[in-house]
């Protein structure tokens, strides 16, 4: 509720910025004040149970903004209990804690699905992206004008990977090395498929290697290890709906079957 009241960050630091203060520098405008409530209920809890996942989601909500939102889902679990409790007229200590651990951990499940679902689209344009930097440097851009082509591209520019690739791109722009903005983008995502594509980039940039042609090969390897994962996967389909075929299907046949007789 209300987050749309909080000022966007640049396009191209999509949570990398994320705990950074939301000071609006070009109209000297202060935090919202949502912003400045859920902060300081981030402060209530101890920073071993704040966690710092928030920068993976290409969110806006600072680290302490998030550990926030986890207090407010705690206390509204221990009130919803509350209130339970009072309709079914006893008092359950068990009750309150039980559901204040369900309301304090249902954000951080949130945020889980979020950055799952972030890795698999960045997963799943990673050929698509690599074959166009291998285009554009083949047909006589270098590396870093290429990659800028791809960002400035309208039709990616929601996708996260192409947020993560401005990210690194503005880190260039600002005077860090092309090789070390690369490692600090797949350091922040975590993903083998991206570490893959980083590690070849920067062995084609130590060994004088044509880019182009290393793009090209790696652009088939990534396309060939998501074949091969999308075959593991239907392999385990079938163990997978065993357990619902016997637990709930055949009961229902077998009352079908054997009611009328």
């Amino acid at each position: 509720l209300g987050w749309g009241l909080l000022p966007r960050p640049s396009p191209y630091f999509p949570g990398a910025l994320a705990g950074a203060s939301l000071m609006d520098s070009a109209r000297g405008r202060r935090r919202v004040p949502l912003s400045e409530f859920l902060s300081g209920m981030g402060k209530l809890l101890p920073r071993a149970l704040k966690g710092d996942q928030t920068i993976y989601t290409g969110s806006r909500l600072s680290v302490a903004e998030f550990a926030g939102i986890k207090v407010l889902a705690a206390m509204f679990g221990c009130f919803a209990g509350m209130a339970l409790l009072k309709e079914l007229g006893t008092f359950n200590p068990l009750v309150l804690l039980i559901l204040g651990l369900f309301g304090f951990f249902v954000p951080t499940l949130w945020l889980r699905s979020r950055i799952s679902a972030r890795q698999r689209a960045i997963v799943r344009l990673l050929p698509e992206v690599i074959d166009l930097l291998a285009l554009c440097i083949g047909a006589g851009l270098d590396f870093l004008m290429a990659l800028n082509k791809v960002v400035g591209l309208t039709r990616f520019q929601k996708e996260p990977l192409i947020e993560e690739l401005g990210a690194a791109l503005q880190e260039i722009k600002f005077g860090k090395r092309r090789i070390e903005a690369l490692k600090t983008m797949a350091k922040r995502l975590s993903l083998p498929e991206l570490s893959s594509f980083v590690r070849t980039v920067v062995q084609a940039d130590r060994m004088g290697t044509p880019i182009g042609e290393v793009l090209a090969v790696h652009s088939e390897d990534v396309r060939m290890e998501r074949l091969v994962k999308a075959e593991r996967l239907a392999l385990k389909a079938p163990i997978k709906i065993l357990f619902p075929l016997i637990f709930c299907i055949m009961p229902c046949v077998a009352i079908i079957v054997g009611a009328p007789i």
